[in-house]
């Protein structure tokens, strides 16, 4: 197959092309073709290229600035598409165009460029390096645009025809990419992403691909397609994207160092006392809450950037600040299970989740603001004391007695067991214990705790009374209800 120059395409009848200047380089060897309307597209060319345009430029520079910007890149050839608002070439271009020996194709309004881009290419570049110099040129065109992670989405799809979503922390989508179909794919491929095990499988029928953890991985290239269909012409896509999403991530992760500074500074006022209503108001307008909506303070010795993952990955505003030896992060809700789903985003990086989160509070109050951090930063240091698989301390266990017990030392804990319902435990093994239980699950109604044990009401009489002989305390009693419920919370 014969390559391609400057006159094979001006010749071409299927084309429709006219050679109106430069007819004495037209000899010249056409190794692709580029469309652009920059004002100085130069910067963007490759040698070789067939310059396409419909002349927007001509708004702002003259034909004879930009014939030399496109020259002084090594082109091979101006093809300029006539249209309504350029009927025809303009006259400064043409001279130019004469002057510097470079040809200057007329393309005629009803002819695609993706027609003449075809047949430059026609024979050349079987390297292939061609072909991916310009990828990379239209890539950094993208992001120089400023088009963010949209943009890196949009150019994965056209280049590789491949079903591609962005999938961000926890598999949610980033701003101005749409979500994966599968949200469990999504939460999936993060994860993989997360833990430096890409590229890989996901599920059936789909792969992803991500960068390493010691990156900050942060988001997962999820392609729709068996990992073994993807072809190394698409892997290299892939992959040479997936860098550049990392810089975004670190550009994104750059941002979010001047909200964390100013929320370390909200923390320490709130925690000194130091905080005036509309200062707080303030601030936490400046850290982009919403006013009048709940915030959460949740407490954690995790990483801090396992911590900002998962403020990122359960989908509400969250900023993350560090406060003597925790990290504590300010989150805009007030849901039940919040503290359960960012234990899990943290433990989908492969570390064990240790949080402690106080009550959320509804209005810019700066004693409540105060208050939550107190309960956050106490139930975090329950959470350090448990062990592992169960260092979460949510809200609602704040105000149990349960909580107590885990500040007191083991063995007076066990003493104290064994003075209680050490004399159960010998007479009769568990029986009377379990009745005890049920006793106070049942607030002492006796009819339901008999029913609930299958025993007649006397029986259950006559095992109470018996509780209260060997023991010394009296389960109808609050006091002595107190004791039995505080011994039954201290584990064996």
């Amino acid at each position: 197959m014969s390559t391609p120059t400057v006159r094979i395409l001006a010749d071409d009848p299927a084309l429709g092309l006219r050679l109106l200047a430069g007819a004495r380089a037209a000899d010249r060897t056409v190794a692709g073709a580029h469309t652009t309307d920059l004002d100085q597209p130069a910067r963007y060319l490759l040698p070789g290229e067939v310059v396409l345009t419909n002349g927007l430029w001509t708004e702002h520079v003259d034909g004879a600035t930009w014939a030399a910007d496109v020259a002084a890149a090594g082109a091979a050839a101006i093809g300029f598409g006539l249209a309504d608002h350029h009927p025809e070439v303009p006259h400064d271009l043409l001279a130019a165009c004469e002057e510097l020996g470079l040809p200057l194709l007329e393309v005629p309004e009803d002819l695609s460029f993706s027609m003449i881009a075809a047949a430059a290419v026609e024979g050349g570049d079987p390297s292939g390096l061609r072909l991916q110099l310009s990828r990379t040129r239209r890539l950094l065109q993208r992001l120089g645009a400023g088009g963010g992670h949209a943009a890196l989405l949009d150019f994965l799809r056209r280049e590789t025809r491949l079903p591609v979503w962005l999938a961000g922390p926890g598999g949610r989508p980033l701003d101005g990419c749409d979500p994966v179909p599968d949200a469990d794919l999504a939460r999936s491929a993060a994860r993989a992403a997360r833990r430096g095990e890409l590229p890989a499988a996901i599920g059936d029928g789909a792969c992803a691909f991500g960068a390493a953890p010691v990156l900050g991985a942060r988001t997962a290239v999820l392609v729709g397609a068996p990992l073994g269909d993807i072809g190394d012409d698409a892997r290299l896509v892939i992959e040479q994207v997936t860098a550049y999403v990392v810089l975004e991530d670190a550009r994104a992760r750059a941002e979010e160092e001047g909200r964390r500074t100013l929320a370390a500074e909200l923390v320490e006022l709130a925690w000194s006392g130091d905080l005036g209503s509309a200062t707080l108001a303030a601030r936490l307008r400046a850290l982009g809450f919403a006013p009048g909506t709940a915030l959460t303070l949740v407490a954690s010795a995790n990483d801090p950037r396992d911590v900002t993952y998962a403020g990122l990955g359960c989908g509400a505003t969250t900023v993350a600040a560090r406060h003597r030896d925790a990290v504590v992060l300010l989150v805009e809700s007030a849901a039940d299970d919040l503290t359960d789903e960012l234990a899990g985003l943290i433990a989908d990086g492969g570390d064990d989740p240790v949080l402690g989160a106080g009550r959320p509070i509804e209005d810019a109050d700066p004693a409540a603001l105060r208050q939550s951090l107190a309960e956050a930063i106490t139930a975090l240091a329950l959470a350090r004391s448990r062990p592992e698989g169960q260092r979460v301390v949510r809200h609602f266990d704040i105000g149990s007695h349960a909580l107590l017990v885990d500040f007191v030392d083991r063995q007076v804990l066990l003493a104290f067991r064994e003075a209680v319902l050490g004399p159960l435990e010998r007479w009769d093994g568990v029986d009377l214990v379990h009745t005890l239980q049920a006793f106070l699950a049942n607030d002492g109604q006796w009819r339901v705790t008999a029913a609930q044990l299958g025993i007649h009401h006397n029986t259950l009489r006559y095992r109470i009374t018996r509780i209260a002989e060997l023991t010394g305390r009296d389960a109808e009693t609050t006091a002595g209800r107190v004791d039995f419920a505080l011994a039954l919370a201290v584990p064996a």
